[in-house]
Order: C-alpha cells, then sequence, then structure tokens
C-alpha cells in the first residue's frame, strides 16, 4: 500500500523516505501526520497543489515499490 483515503474523505495519505522528511513537510504545512500510520506517512489534504500531490504520491509509490523483492517488481508495470 503507497497511498490510503480514510472514511474522512478528506485527504489522502502517503508514506515519505522517513521520519525528518515527514516531519519536515509538516512544519512546512504541505501535510498534517497521518492518523493510525508510522510517523513517516503524512496526509495530504485534497486541495494542496496538485503538483505537490502527484509527487508525494509517486514518491510514495516508488519507495513502496522498491521494497518488495525483485521477482514481484518484474510483475508491476513500468511507471511512466
Amino acid at each position: 500500500m503507497f497511498a490510503c483515503i480514510g472514511t474522512a474523505n478528506d485527504g489522502v495519505s502517503v508514506k515519505t523516505p522517513d521520519i525528518e522528511t515527514a516531519q519536515m513537510l509538516i512544519d512546512a504545512g504541505v501535510g498534517t501526520k497521518a492518523p493510525y500510520f508510522h510517523r513517516s506517512w503524512i496526509r495530504l489534504p485534497f486541495d494542496c497543489a496538485e503538483d505537490e500531490l502527484r509527487h508525494r504520491l509517486a514518491t510514495s509509490y516508488d519507495l513502496v515499490r522498491s521494497s518488495l523483492t525483485k521477482k514481484v517488481q518484474s510483475t508491476l508495470p513500468p511507471r511512466s
């Protein structure tokens, strides 16, 4: 899982590379702490800048994908 939308439907939670990056984004006002997730996850509001949302979703996807085994990665389509 690289992104999650909760029942409140107020944003999307994404993984960041580490706790420090998540905290920096929270301090900068980009997002908030993602409830119920590890501290390396943040919640981005749906009304944040589209390019920021796209970047954070792509980064989260790449982080999670890179942690999969090479065998599993080979079954996934290439990211364009």
